[in-house]
Order: structure tokens, then C-alpha cells, then sequence
């Protein structure tokens, strides 16, 4: 089986790890937070809608680089710093899901934690997907 890293023209390079690995028809979506891929870091004061949307527009792109889309995502696993944003901001966060994912619904565990390692992020997300 064939191995392949993604890393997207134009996203700051991953140092010590990869943005995405394709083996044969699965992709791994490393953690992915609200920031410019090209800059690499989320912009302090960004609020957690945007943050949250970014991260859907992030993902997409970084699937369709390994020939995937958000429709063939399997499972997220979401890390959040504050549950409370999360649940205070519902009709904004569908309308961002809605555009990314349509109607699919992929297996997806929540986890509150005490940090991430980007100071300004207040959620993170990894990925499975297929081809």
C-alpha cells in the first residue's frame, strides 16, 4: 500500500508531522484549528464561529487535495476549550456545517479540554475520510 502526505499549495509546511496522510483509500486529517493555512496560527480575538468555520473550509480543502470531500468524512473527533461557546452559538455553527457537510453526519466525539497548543484556539478537529 502506498503512503502519501498531503500538505495543500500554499499552507504553511507541517514541521514534524503532516497536515494529511492518504494510505490507500483512507485519509488522516491531522488536528486542524480556525487559522489561515498559510499563516498557520489563529488570529488572536478570532471568535468561535469563526474559528469554527474556518475549520470546515480548511478541511475541505485539505480533503480535496487527497481527492476526498467533506461527505466522505467517517469520523471527526472535536476538541473544544469551552463547552459553553459550543452550545451558546447553535444557529451559527449549523449554517457553517451546512455548507460544508450537507446532510452527512459522520461519527463525531466531543471532548472539552483544559488547552490546545495554538493560545488562541478555542476548538481543534481531526478526521478520517475516505476516497
Amino acid at each position: 500500500m502506498t503512503v502519501q502526505t498531503i500538505s495543500p499549495a500554499g499552507w504553511k509546511p507541517a514541521r514534524g508531522y503532516s497536515h494529511a496522510v492518504r494510505a490507500g483509500d483512507r485519509i488522516a486529517v491531522a488536528g486542524l484549528v480556525g487559522c489561515d493555512p498559510a499563516v498557520g496560527s489563529v488570529p488572536e480575538g478570532a471568535d468561535f464561529v469563526a474559528q469554527w468555520s474556518a475549520i470546515w473550509d480548511n478541511l475541505s480543502a485539505l480533503l480535496a487535495g487527497a481527492g476526498s470531500s467533506p461527505g466522505q468524512v467517517s469520523m471527526l473527533r472535536i476538541y473544544l476549550t469551552d463547552l459553553d461557546a459550543y452550545r451558546s452559538a447553535g444557529r451559527a455553527l449549523g449554517e457553517s456545517w451546512k455548507k460544508a457537510f450537507g446532510d452527512h453526519l459522520p461519527a463525531i466525539t466531543m471532548v472539552e479540554v483544559t488547552g490546545l497548543l495554538d493560545p488562541n484556539a478555542l476548538l481543534e478537529v481531526d478526521a478520517e475520510a475516505v476516497v
